[in-house]
């Protein structure tokens, strides 16, 4: 079951805030300051902030408006004639709603409404129209700012801005349904914008990443295709690219060439990952090609890459003895050309394998030295659950291995991980440790990753 999250904590503490408030305010009616509390309490103070300004304007225009139509109602409508005055009460609608469409502030629309009806429709007889109506417009504005001001109050924490945290994304912070949890993000979202020096490291090129990451507000360069290339959010551009020589480039297609075999040449031209293939050789790499064609920063091509253009890595997904066949071929080239070549299962396809071939200096470990570089930083804090996290786990001075890990890598962990840890005998992941070294934690399920940078960011680390 979900936790109750500090979201509905705080909006049952702004109900009774506005509350209290009316044991010293006897002219309001505490309804409409709590309803406007608990519509203006949102997941972060800047989300409360802008819906504090647009139920203010609602407000006041909604409140305008009824006030309107109280004076038309008592003016010329005589009274025992209910439907007269729910007619005109109805009407008065579009020309309100109309308003906010023309302001260009649809997003008020709603509180408008619902201040107009509570002027128009609980409308008290003997009371004065312009009182009675400032009555209601002040309840509202004390619950939407009560609720900003519980939203905004924090209690002071330490802070460790000092620490890049680099988590890797699939099956890592990535749930099993491949996306970063609602929790996570509110988690993540909060802590960057406290300071948080956060980022991800993945396989994936920006046309990938960019998607799943799109309600995360990473401020600092993504770690692409294996640390081949940093890719700038805000800027929309790869910073850093460690392409393959050309002269080596060459080599490995010859090879390619000799088996029969295609391969996808991945080249970054104009900060988008232009892809050149040949004749497929499989039905998986047409099915792979016809799932990503369509991606936006990418560029299929048919036909070979121009010759003044430089590669940043080669992929290729064939059958598990070619793709051997081939990773000897390429290692025994590699004594020469010191290429960075790797190759793992297909989750989707029994007996598939994909290869991937990089440059000598493409690895994660040297993309997160890079950005360390141009961070004020004293510590790395790591996240991983693959072999091919295992040179930035090692680079860490915290290395975090989620428990559905494959079994390599919790090895490793396992391993070098203090007793206080993991506890065998119970089958069960404590919480992490804050020391130097690899540590086990929770799995990709549970957001552990988010967790732990939680637990880290607000530590007293010595």
């Amino acid at each position: 079951m979900p936790k109750v999250g500090m979201r509905i904590i705080k909006s049952a503490i702004v109900v009774f805030i506005c509350f209290l408030i009316y044991f010293i305010r006897e002219d309001g009616m505490p309804f409409y300051s709590a309803i406007a509390g608990i519509l203006c309490m949102q997941q972060y103070l800047s989300n409360s902030l802008k819906a504090a300004g647009n139920r203010t304007i609602g407000t006041i225009i909604g409140g305008a408006f009824g006030m309107l139509i109280l004076v038309i109602e008592r003016t010329f409508i005589p009274e025992g004639m209910p439907i007269v005055e729910y007619f005109l009460i109805s009407i008065a609608i579009i020309p309100l709603i109309y308003l906010t469409i023309l302001i260009e502030k649809q997003a008020i629309s709603y509180i408008a409404c619902v201040v107009f009806l509570s002027v128009t429709v609980i409308h008290g007889v003997d009371v004065s129209p312009f009182f009675f109506t400032i009555n209601r417009i002040l309840d509202t504005l004390i619950g939407i700012f009560v609720s900003l001001g519980v939203n905004s109050f924090q209690f002071p924490k330490k802070k460790n801005p000092n620490i890049l945290f680099v988590s890797d994304l699939d099956d890592t912070l990535l749930n099993s349904k491949g996306e970063i949890s609602p929790y996570s993000k509110v988690k993540l979202n909060q802590m960057i914008r406290k300071g948080a020096q956060i980022t991800i490291s993945s396989t994936r090129t920006a046309a990938t990443l960019i998607p799943l990451m799109k309600d995360v507000d990473i401020k600092l360069p993504l770690i692409t295709m294996n640390g081949a290339a940093l890719y700038n959010i805000k800027k929309k551009i790869y910073i850093n690219c460690k392409n393959i020589n050309s002269l080596v480039a060459r080599k490995v297609l010859d090879i390619f060439k000799q088996y029969g075999l295609n391969v996808f040449v991945h080249s970054i031209i104009n900060d988008i990952v232009h892809i050149y293939y040949d004749d497929f050789t499989n039905s998986v790499e047409e099915e792979y090609y016809h799932l990503v064609k369509t991606l936006p920063l990418k560029n299929y091509i048919y036909g070979e890459l121009p010759k003044n253009k430089k590669i940043v890595y080669f992929r290729a997904i064939d059958k598990e003895d070619i793709i051997k066949k081939l990773y000897d071929e390429l290692i025994f080239l590699d004594n020469d050309s010191n290429l960075n070549i790797n190759y793992y299962k297909d989750a989707k396809n029994p007996g598939y394998y994909y290869l991937d071939i990089y440059s000598s200096e493409a690895s994660r470990k040297n993309a997160i030295l890079d950005i360390k570089k141009k961070l004020t930083v004293d510590r790395i804090v790591t996240f991983g659950n693959s072999e091919r996290d295992i040179d930035m786990i090692k680079t860490a001075d915290n290395g975090y291995i989620v428990e559905n890990a494959e079994e390599k890598l919790r090895a490793i962990a396992i391993n070098e991980i203090e007793k206080s840890t993991y506890m065998p005998s119970m089958g069960k992941f404590n919480e992490p440790n804050i020391k130097f070294g690899i540590s086990l934690i929770g799995s990709n399920d549970t957001d552990s990753v988010a967790k732990t940078i939680e637990k880290l960011f607000y530590s007293r680390i010595q």
